[in-house]
This record gives structure tokens, sequence and C-alpha cells, in this order.
């Protein structure tokens, strides 16, 4: 039988234990109100930090009536100023009264509290401030906790439930002996066997490994931390981390899935089934919300951040539409993306996809309209057409045209041009419109209006300079019935991934004559670049001079889209000529955003001054380096999209400069975009790489292109060739295929390439 101090220090025991169960089971709330103060205080200085740069002005946009001219003249410029200010030291300025003091104060706290809620944390891995590090420990300790918590819930429980109530049976074993005295010899047995039996269950080697565990979590969780090992962690785990701070600090995600809709209109969405049958591709969830959004409300305005997938959540809902019975379909677009469009609904659909534009524009046009599918277009082309053709199939099927889809809808934003009353004149017979567009539109509120006009003027007459004053997420919230965005930092948060994209392009008519005599040349290494030799010798000085090469246009769009976005862009090319004409293109396009070029003759030193330059650059800014210079050996991360201007022999060499980008510290998804131009030797050389039956497929994923080798690449869709065995021979047979294409007499002798 344990004596009386043995029955105590059992109970200490016990009671001790309990205790560091009950210090773990409470860190995960407790840390987690911590990080959310963290957090408050840094949203709390961003939104001041952009106070002062709003002026006091603007206000007035806010509440009708408010006089600031007496606050302007005393030197109260700015917002922040305001704030900084009490209503008695304002009633103190000359011309203010009690109503304009209290109602300056009021708007100015209002705007600041909805900037504040819109702010979102982004982890500068650079200059990392110490206010970020103390949120970063406060994330790691939460999930050491709540992983320590769920580990060791099993036992917790099981010691409730078996110690605990032999706890309450030995109280009377430990209590002082005069009181003892009066205990019924009954009760002192049972206590005597309770002790007994608890002591048992501590000396069990499980519950000793219980309690060493508790004590190496709970010394894990708060023992300080250097700030350096704070911030490799989260280089190393930024994703989890990120996914930790969307948890405890702005919910599960969802709400930003759903872009800060209205419950009415998110339960409307939510209730809708989306049919995919016709779809071969996979959704994200914010990506099936994006098309059950365009479907349910029927004639929207599309404007996720770059990079989240646009094109395959319009791609969803004609789809959708397809699967319902409809049978036709519209995407108007840029000239520069039309190839494009007809290569993604071709990858990731079963529709039909039909291009007019160009020399077949017409017969493409009889077509879609006698069998259905989705027209391609262009704005210029789409004037062209009337939408009301009539139907060469009179046989009462549904003739009507389920969707128009308007890619780039920023180049429809003045209502007096003419590619604005074509998109008007369709989208008015449409029975549902879904603008796209990457550029937020909450800065160009006029611009935006004049958009949703197209849509829903009855939106469109709400939408003010007031609407967009207070940031995004009260902006897109006014306009939810006709606006949806979601950015990457609020939808996604696993590590980041490669975006890859094949841009194809249609060559223009200057492409073509320079590639054709590259062809009559025999020169390979000309063909390769011909799409960029299109422009003249030190050119293009103007914009005008970027549209005679295909290739060209299209990259200088995904630079302007990534500055609207903030986004740091690396251009690659083998060729320095190429990367001459680009760095040109890129200087006309974003004066004084542009690094370079960076190319083997550049030394390390200046090379490493221009990627630092590239990233201390505020917003967007382009870096153009040969790929072989600044593929190999530099850290990029500040650049989040990488452009390839041609495709490469040795997809090693690909695969190490998009690396300069996608490492350790990127914090974004990369966005790797490959340049191609239609019908040429692009093509061919995919061919080479990845193989004819699944080219497309095969080289967005990486896997076959970055394996395969020259001598195991089937290329027969060349004439008259089954297998190649080297580079050279590759070069040598794309070149007798282009030269039988274009139907160019072959030499006697011919010259090397």
């Amino acid at each position: 039988m344990a004596d009386t101090r043995s029955a105590r220090q059992v109970l200490a025991e016990h009671e001790a234990l309990l205790a560091e169960v009950g210090t773990l089971e409470s860190l995960p709330a407790g840390v987690a109100d911590v990080a959310r103060a963290q957090v408050s205080a840094i949203r709390r200085a961003v939104a001041l930090g952009q106070m002062a740069q709003v002026p006091v002005a603007r206000l007035r946009e806010t509440a009708k009536g408010l006089r600031l001219d007496a606050l302007e003249r005393t030197g109260y410029r700015t917002v922040d100023q305001l704030l900084g200010a009490t209503a008695a030291r304002l009633r103190a300025v000359p011309g203010v009264g009690d109503a304009t003091a209290t109602q300056a104060l009021a708007a100015a706290r209002q705007v600041l509290a909805a900037t504040e809620a819109a702010v979102r944390v982004h982890f500068d891995v650079v200059a990392r401030p110490a206010a970020q590090t103390d949120v970063l420990v406060s994330l790691r300790r939460y999930d050491l906790a709540a992983r320590a918590v769920d580990e060791s819930q099993a036992m917790s429980q099981w010691l409730r439930a078996t110690a605990s109530p032999l706890a309450v049976d030995t109280e009377p074993a430990a209590r002082p002996w005069l009181r003892r005295i009066f205990v019924r010899a009954a009760a002192k047995t049972a206590a005597n066997v309770a002790v007994e039996q608890l002591d048992r269950i501590l000396a069990d080697p499980s519950v000793v490994q219980f309690r060493q565990y508790l004590a190496t979590s709970l010394h894990e969780i708060n023992r300080p931390r250097a700030h350096e090992e704070v911030w490799i962690d989260f280089e190393h785990n930024a994703a989890h981390l990120l996914g930790v701070l969307g948890e405890i600090v702005e919910g599960t995600g969802e709400e930003a899935n759903r872009g800060h809709l209205p419950a009415e209109i998110v339960e409307r969405v939510q209730a809708l089934a989306l049919d995919l049958s016709f779809l071969k591709a996979s959704l994200r969830g914010y990506q099936a919300f994006g098309a059950k959004y365009a479907l349910v409300q029927r004639r929207t305005i599309l404007g996720d951040e770059m990079g989240l997938g646009k094109t395959v959540e319009a791609l969803a809902a004609l789809c959708h539409l397809r699967a319902a019975g409809k049978q036709r379909a519209m995407v108007v677009c840029p000239a520069s993306v039309v190839a494009n469009w007809r290569s993604e609904i071709h990858r990731h659909t079963e529709l039909a996809a039909h291009v007019l534009h160009g020399a077949e524009r017409d017969r493409a046009h009889r077509s879609w309209l006698r069998q259905g599918g989705v027209a391609i277009t262009t704005f210029d082309g789409l004037r062209r057409f009337d939408p009301a053709d009539p139907d060469p199939n009179a046989d009462g099927a549904d003739s009507s045209l389920a969707m128009l889809v308007v890619d780039e809808a920023h180049y429809v934003k003045n209502p007096a041009t003419l590619r604005s009353q074509a998109v008007a004149r369709w989208a008015d017979g449409a029975e549902r419109v879904l603008f796209l567009t990457g550029t937020p539109m909450e800065n160009r509120v006029e611009e935006f209006r004049n958009l949703i006009d197209h849509l829903q003027p009855e939106v469109a007459v709400r939408v003010n300079a007031a609407t967009a004053l207070a940031g995004p997420v009260a902006f897109q919230t006014a306009v939810a019935p006709a606006y949806l965005r979601r950015n990457q930092i609020d939808v996604l948060n696993e590590l980041p991934e490669q975006i890859p994209s094949l841009d194809w392009v249609d060559p223009t008519p200057e492409d073509l004559r320079t590639y054709r005599a590259a062809v009559e040349a025999q020169a390979f290494q000309t063909m390769r670049r011909a799409a960029y030799t299109s422009i003249p010798d030190g050119g293009p000085a103007a914009v005008l001079e970027i549209e005679h090469s295909a290739k060209t246009a299209r990259l200088v769009d995904i630079l302007e889209e990534a500055s609207e976005e903030g986004l740091k862009v690396v251009v690659f090319s083998y060729f320095r000529d190429v990367l001459d004409r680009v760095t040109r293109a890129a200087n006309v396009a974003l004066p004084g955003a542009v690094y370079g070029p960076l190319t083997g003759s550049t030394p390390p030193a200046e090379r490493q001054r221009l990627v630092d330059a590239l990233g201390a650059r505020p917003g967007g800014g382009v870096l153009t380096s040969q790929i072989e210079a600044g593929g190999v050996g530099l850290n990029i991360q500040a650049a989040s999209v990488v452009i390839l201007c041609e495709p490469q022999w040795k997809p090693t060499v690909e695969a190490q400069a998009v690396a300069r980008c996608h490492r350790m510290g990127q914090v974004r998804r990369v966005q790797v975009h490959r340049l191609l131009l239609e019908d040429t030797v692009d093509q061919r050389m995919l061919a080479v790489l990845a193989g004819k039956q699944h080219l497309i497929e095969q080289f967005v994923l990486g896997s076959a292109v970055k394996d395969a080798t020259p001598d195991s690449v089937d290329i027969s869709d060349l004439q008259d060739v089954q297998k190649i065995v080297n580079e050279t021979q590759a070069e040598a047979l794309i070149l007798a295929s282009e030269r039988r294409r274009l139907g160019i007499e072959e030499p006697a002798s011919p010259a090397p390439a």
C-alpha cells in the first residue's frame, strides 16, 4: 500500500502531466491570436502608407458635399495627415466646423479600414523586414503546435479517460493524516488501490515517452529563432507556411476563391452543376467557380490575375454550354493570340475550332454556321461578319450564339471605336457574354464603366471613383454582379509551380517573306530567327514596326500585361541579333523598365548588377538575356514570368534558364511562355523533340521533352524520314521537309546550314 507522500507525489505527477497537455492544447489558439495581431499591425502600416499617397481631395468622392478647402489650405494634403489629427484640432482650423471635422475624419477612417481589410501580406524574401519575421515565427510555432496537438490527441484522450478517474479515487489517500482518520476503511482501501493503479499508468513506458514528447514539443515550439533561420525556413517551406497563414489569419481561402462575392451570388453560383464532359483539362476549385460564375451571371468580366488560367475557365463554360445542347460560341481576341486560342481549344476540349481569320475566314465562317463549334476571330475581323447571318441548317436546331468570349477585353474600352461597336452588336445577340482581362480595373474606373456597360448597364451606373478608392476587395464587392477577380496570393497556397504555355502565333506577311528567304538560302539558324529578323536592322523604333513580327507582337503583349500586374519578366534567346531586337521592342513598350541585354560578353559583376537592378525596381520590369549566359549561375527570383523566344535543341538549356526564376525563394508561380510560329521550323523542332502524337502535351508538361534525346525520337511526320540520330541530321531533314512544303526546288549541291 502506498504511503501518504507517495499518493501526493503520484497526484502531483498526474496534475503536472495534464497541465502540460493543457498548455500544448491551448497553444494553437493563443499563437493564432498573436499572428492575427501581427498581421493586423502590418496591414495597418501598409494601409497608412497608402493613405500617405491619397490626396485629401479624393475624400470628396466618398462623401458628397464634404468641404475640404480650408483643411487643404492649412496643410492637410494627404489622408494620413488627416488621420493623425483629432476632431478638436480640425475644428481649430479657420473655416472648419463640427460637421466638417466629424465628416472628414469619418471618411478618412472609412477609407483606411476598407484599405486595411484588402491588404494581403506579401513576404519580402530580400528585405526580410522584422515585422514579417515575427509573423513567420508565429506561423511556424502555430504549425508545430497544431501538429503536436493532433499527434498527442489519442494519448491525451486515453489519459483523461483512464487516469483522471483514478486521480479522483486517489484523493482520499493524499489528504493530511488528521483528515484521513475520518475516511472509511473501504474508501481508504479503494484510494490506495487507485494510487497504485495511477502510479503504474504514469510509470508505463508509453506514458513516459509521451511526457518526453510533450517536453520536446513545447521546447521546440517556444524556443527563440534566429532571423536567418526563420527566412531559410520560409524559403524552403513557403507554400506550407502561406497555407498556415490562410488558415489562421485569412480563413480557409474559400472567400478569396469566390472573389469576395456576396453570399446570394455565391449561393446561386454554387448551385450550378458544371457539366465538363467536353473538357479534357482538370479544373482547380477557383477555376470551376469562375466558369460557373460566368454561366450563372450571364454577362460578366473575368479579371483574374495573369497566370490563373482565364482561358481554361472560359473553355469550361463553353464545354458546359455544348453539353447542354448549345451549338455555337465565338472568341474574339487580338490577332497575336488567335493561334493560341485554337491550340488551347484542341488541347483542352472536344470542341471544334473554326478560325475566322486570314484567307480562309469566309470558308471557316460558313463551316462554323453549318457545323457549330467555337469561332475564333480578331477584333477587326469581327466587323466583317453579321450576327444576323442566316443559319444554313433550317432544321429547327438551336442556332443562337451561346456565348461571346472577348479576350483582352480592355481593347474595347473606348465605345467610339469600330471594334467596340462591333463587339456591342454581337454582344446584343448573344445569350451570354464573357470578357477576359488580366488588367486590374479598379484603377481605371472610366474604362471599367465602359466595359461593364456592354454587359450590365445597371451595374455600370453605380461605378464611380469612390468605388475604387477603398481598395480592390471593396471594389470587387461593389461590382460583384458583373466582375470577378482573384489574385495568385489569394487562391494559391501550394509551392510555386511552373505554368507552361505554348504561345502559337500566325506569321505576318513579313515573317513569311523572311522565313521563305531563309529556307531558299538553306540557312537553318536563319530560319530559327526569321520571325524576329522580319523587323529591319536597328528596329523596332516604334509600335508599328513591332507589328511586322508576330512573335515580337505577342512578346510585347505579355510584357505589357505583366507590367500591369507588377510582375517582372526575363526574356531568353539563343541569338544575339534576336535579343537586340527584343530589347529594343521592350524599350518601346516599357521605356525605363528594361535591363540588358545580358550576353556571353557581359562581365560577371555587370551581370549581377543587372539582376540586382531588376530586383530592386518597384513593380514590373524586364531583363533580356542570351539563354546560355543568363540561364546558368544567376538567381533571378524577382522575376516570375519567363519568355523563351525560340525552341532550343537541348531541353536542359531551357530547364536551366527557367530554373533561374523557379527556385528557392520564389513565392509566385512561374509562368513560362514559349513563343512559337505556326508552320515553320518551330513546329518541326517540336516534332523532333517530343514526337508527333502528343507534341503539345509532352512539350508543355516537360517530361518527354526533358528526357528526349535526338536518337530516340520518332519524326515520321516528316516525309521519307523515320528516325534521326543527331542534331545535324535533324536540321538537314527539317530543311529538306520545309523546302518541299514551300515548293522550293532542291539544289544540286546543298550549301551548309
